[in-house]
């Protein structure tokens, strides 16, 4: 009896979606490439984390059985509360919190001597 491996079928079927969706982008004027710049940036990124993560076969066949499993992860991403940008605020304030950290050790330093 051959297993079926759902993560692997969800997989192709997301990337055959991927790929249709760049070929149809890469027709189109460079104000609407433009335009869906941001859609092509975050369906690469999912389709990499599907690449690379294991997901239960339920989970995967619940997925796989959608018609644009991709398409519609998107259309929930956008929907999201939680944005790209509030992301990147909070790597901002992050990588703020070291440099003043970094900053105020090399001061300290350069007092001591």
């Amino acid at each position: 009896m051959t297993t079926v491996d759902y993560n692997e079928l969800l997989y192709n079927k997301m990337k055959k979606e991927f790929d249709s969706f760049m070929s149809e982008l890469k027709t189109k004027p460079p104000e609407q490439i433009i335009e869906g710049s941001y859609e092509k940036v975050i369906k690469e990124d999912l389709l990499a984390i599907f690449e690379y993560t294991e997901f239960s076969q339920a989970e995967a066949k619940s997925l796989y059985r959608l018609k644009a499993p991709l398409d519609d992860i998107y259309q929930e991403w956008c929907g999201n509360d939680m944005s790209y940008c509030d992301m990147l605020r909070e790597t901002i304030d992050d990588r703020i919190k070291s440099a003043v950290k970094e900053m105020k050790a090399k001061q300290k330093d350069k007092d001591s001597r």
